[in-house]
């Protein structure tokens, strides 16, 4: 994080100039947001203490009395500071000014610098060594289930104000202990202007998420560029398990494109490959999202736990016969080559399989098998973690 006192030192801002709230030169920013919402429809609760609010006050073009009610309420949500655009307005009312005098909230003003600029500097600024930390929060709304498009857009003027025409999400999941990564990929940001604008960068658990901004008609090769990225960041790359997302032009599709790319990472380490696409996940993209429901894996785990207790008590090896029966796509010749048995003990294992699982004569028992053994390894990886 950063004082406000330290955007003089940001060179494209031309003109900057603090008008009120001088008081607040020492307060922290931890986030710079762009705020050009109607505000009869902004929802004050998404700003937060630390933020730094950007806006040229577009909203209230051709209707000025908007300019104090709006710009009161956010001072007094407790916003770090405010930046605006003389774009349509070479001053603010005097309400403004006193508000901010007496809450100590710092105004400035500025002119003709593009506000995009503006925050993607004010980005850089306040992440500075931090580039890869702060938004754990954000993408867990993002990723929880039922998020809006309007919940949405609100996130995204904190993760990625500004946008591009597409984007990609790649997720680096690491496959064993590999300190100093995100050092290493800063140092290259750090080193690589260009790269690092078109680039965010987060920590999500215990993986690197980063969304890459695309021109529109850009083709990008997925593999070519990570692999190019690590090179340079001289990142061992036996060391990481890559996920990619499609390519997406929706800021809405940011949910799909975040699970996108987090799914093929966790596959791509399960089935120990160093790179997954989101259109190879295959039936992965139906076992993540239940391995992610309460109810969905407690059906799982108690199924399971009958035939791994039967062969407890009588020294039998039907999970094992199962999980062959499912790797070998539930062929049974091909199981019992598999096993070094012969197809009718295999038949008369899955037959014991059916009865634990109150599955007689029940034409899905092969697919759920398939299911339950898919889904018991995805929870078994879990459980390493």
């Amino acid at each position: 994080m950063i004082r406000i006192r330290e955007l003089y030192r940001l060179k494209p801002l031309r003109n900057l100039r603090l008008i009120a709230g001088e008081a607040g030169l020492e307060r922290t920013v931890t986030a710079a947001v762009l705020f050009e919402y109607d505000p009869s429809r902004m929802q004050l609760p998404d700003f937060y203490r630390g933020d730094l609010v950007v806006t040229t006050l577009a909203y209230a073009r051709g209707e000025e009395q908007l300019v104090a009610p709006s710009l009161l309420a956010l001072m007094d949500q407790g916003i770090a500071g405010l930046l605006v655009k003389t774009a349509y307005f070479a001053q603010l009312p005097p309400a403004v000014i006193a508000a901010a005098d007496r809450l100590g909230t710092p105004v400035f003003l500025f002119d003709e610098t593009y506000i995009e600029e503006v925050i993607l500097e004010l980005t850089d600024l306040i992440r500075g060594r931090r580039r890869f930390i702060g938004f754990e929060k954000e993408i867990d709304a993002l990723l929880a289930p039922g998020v809006e498009r309007t919940q949405v857009k609100e996130i995204l003027t904190r993760i990625d104000p500004i946008g591009a025409p597409a984007y990609q999400v790649y997720t680096l999941m690491p496959t064993m202990r590999l300190p100093g990564l995100d050092d290493r990929l800063d140092a290259l940001f750090t080193a690589d202007e260009a790269l690092a604008r078109r680039t965010i960068c987060m920590a999500w658990k215990h993986m690197l998420i980063l969304v890459v901004h695309m021109d529109g008609d850009e083709e990008q090769d997925a593999a070519a560029w990570v692999e190019s990225l690590l090179e340079r960041a001289q990142v061992e790359r036996a060391a990481l398990c890559v996920g990619v997302s499609g390519q997406y032009t929706e800021r809405s599709a940011y949910p799909i494109a975040l699970r996108e790319a987090i799914y093929a990472a966790r596959a791509a380490k399960l089935e120990q490959r160093l790179l997954m696409r989101a259109e190879e996940l295959g039936l992965y993209a139906y076992l993540f999202p239940m391995s992610e429901n309460p109810f969905v894996c407690e059906q799982c785990r108690r199924s399971m736990a009958k035939i791994v207790d039967y062969d407890t008590q009588n020294r039998t090896n039907l999970f094992h016969t199962a999980k062959i029966y499912v790797q070998e796509h539930m062929e049974i010749a091909a199981a019992a080559k598999a096993l070094y048995q012969h197809p009718n003990t295999v038949r008369y294992r899955l037959g014991k399989i059916q009865r634990l699982m109150g599955m007689e004569d029940d034409a899905t028992f092969a697919p759920m098998i398939s299911l339950m053994i898919s889904l018991s390894r995805i929870l078994g990886e879990e459980g390493k973690e």
